[in-house]
């Protein structure tokens, strides 16, 4: 992955579900545009309880390199990420609909946190993001499964 995502931006979910996407991480995913109505994300569960986000392209590339694990391993990241996975078109205003599976698995209210990483973006409830970052500064890890984030740590993001 080529792309490399920088920064945090607080937002709110409306009432309907919706949340604006940065426009520097639009950009990013989906290249400079001055439309990108219907241009679709792909959303899918994050290992702690946190959202992923991915442009087609990214979300491909990331399948190709998991399925290049062991059965096992490939087969419990494609149950996690490719089941939880929903395309989510942009609006008129750089919105996106969170499914409601998703927003339960997020645990999100109203505040979100927009965090970009590595090569994708994470979508975070903003009291989840603030227990993350006290996790982090205790050395912790804040993974959902064990079992996930060994399989995870497995995918060579440098083939």
């Amino acid at each position: 992955m080529s792309i490399f995502f920088r920064g945090t931006y607080e937002h709110t979910l409306d009432s309907k579900g919706r949340v604006a996407v940065p426009k520097k991480f639009r950009e990013g995913l989906l290249g400079v545009r001055e439309d990108y109505v219907g241009e679709e994300l792909i959303v899918t569960y994050g290992l702690s309880n946190q959202l992923f986000i991915f442009s087609k392209e990214g979300f491909d590339d990331l399948t190709r390199r998991y399925s290049a694990l062991p059965g096992e391993d490939a087969d419990l990241l494609d149950r996690f990420f490719g089941a939880g996975a929903r395309e989510c078109p942009l609006d008129g205003q750089g919105r996106i609909l969170i499914a409601p599976t998703l927003k339960a698995f997020g645990r999100f209210e109203k505040d979100v946190v927009w965090v970009g990483q590595r090569g994708h973006i994470e979508l975070w409830s903003a009291a989840r993001w603030n227990e993350a970052l006290e996790a982090v500064q205790r050395g912790v890890f804040l993974a959902s499964s064990e079992a996930l984030k060994l399989a995870y740590s497995r995918i060579d993001f440098n083939i």
